[in-house]
């Protein structure tokens, strides 16, 4: 499912998780008319469970610290209140991206209940409207070698289309392992090279049969035969990928990636080889 980032209005209805994207609207209405209580000054007002999830989203993207929401009908429970903090809080891509912490303090009354939202954000997000647009891992990728190159410390995207986590992990790891043994593959390269017959017209030196050495054979294996030593060098060694991947919201498909690149190449400690 492909997503955008909308219009004040339609982003409070449709955006975030897929639970609010599944969702049918006939109409939307100008949020300010809508939302905010005409019998008090600075609250939101909700009616359903949706209303309520969408306040919060409201008081999310304007980054507020703090917000109260009058809650009446389906929306006057406790239990609703609990349930559009989790839903905001990790389902909803909004949410999870700026989102480090949010409480809730809750007040019931008689018509209706009100609920007070403490929000604090991540440090070092971007808005979302600004974030980098993408449309699968092979495009993360092209960016992330940029970003390897530039000397980036983090480097964060958003994928236009639903993509599987675990393309995304297993291509950001296949890129390192393809940046460290970059050059071991060179030096690989330039030893096979010297183990190359000399050219045309420098043969090598003929032994005679008294100072020809002679190599003793090795005792045959019992139940086979023996195998030629040193014919499959070991493939070079790899520390394992040091890079932070983080999905937003985190599930089975990403929608914003954030990497953390603690630990660049080459610019890294050399990779060592067998022989340490």
């Amino acid at each position: 499912m492909k997503k955008w980032m909308l219009s004040l209005p339609l982003c409070l209805a449709l955006c975030g998780c897929g639970m609010l994207l599944e969702r049918s609207y006939s109409s939307v209405e100008p949020y300010a008319n809508r939302y905010w209580d005409s019998g008090a000054e600075d609250t939101l007002r909700s009616e359903t469970y949706q209303d309520l999830v969408n306040s919060l989203l409201l008081l999310v993207e304007e980054r507020a610290e703090e917000g109260t929401i009058r809650c009446y009908e389906e929306a006057n429970s406790y239990i609703q209140a609990q349930r559009a903090r989790s839903e905001v809080r990790r389902e909803t891509t909004l949410g999870s991206y700026l989102l480090s912490g949010l409480t809730f303090t809750y007040d019931a009354g008689t018509a209706y209940s009100t609920v007070t939202y403490q929000m604090t954000y991540r440090e070092g997000t971007e808005d979302l409207d600004g974030l980098m647009s993408i449309s699968d891992s092979q495009s993360l990728l092209d960016l992330l070698r940029l970003a390897v190159r530039e000397e980036h410390e983090k480097l964060t995207a958003r994928f236009s289309y639903d993509t599987p986590t675990a393309d995304v992990n297993a291509a950001v790891k296949a890129l390192w392992r393809e940046l460290c043994l970059g050059e071991e593959a060179v030096q690989t390269a330039a030893d096979g090279d010297a183990g190359e017959p000399p050219p045309d017209g420098e043969p090598e030196a003929e032994l005679t049969p008294e100072t020809e050495p002679v190599s003793p054979e090795p005792p045959p294996e019992a139940g086979g035969e023996t195998e030629p030593v040193g014919l499959f060098p070991e493939e070079p060694e790899c520390p394992p990928c040091p890079w932070t991947i983080r999905f937003y919201p985190a599930g089975d498909t990403a929608e914003i990636v954030e990497i953390l690149l603690h630990e660049q190449w080459p610019k890294a400690q050399p990779v060592l080889g067998p022989e340490g």
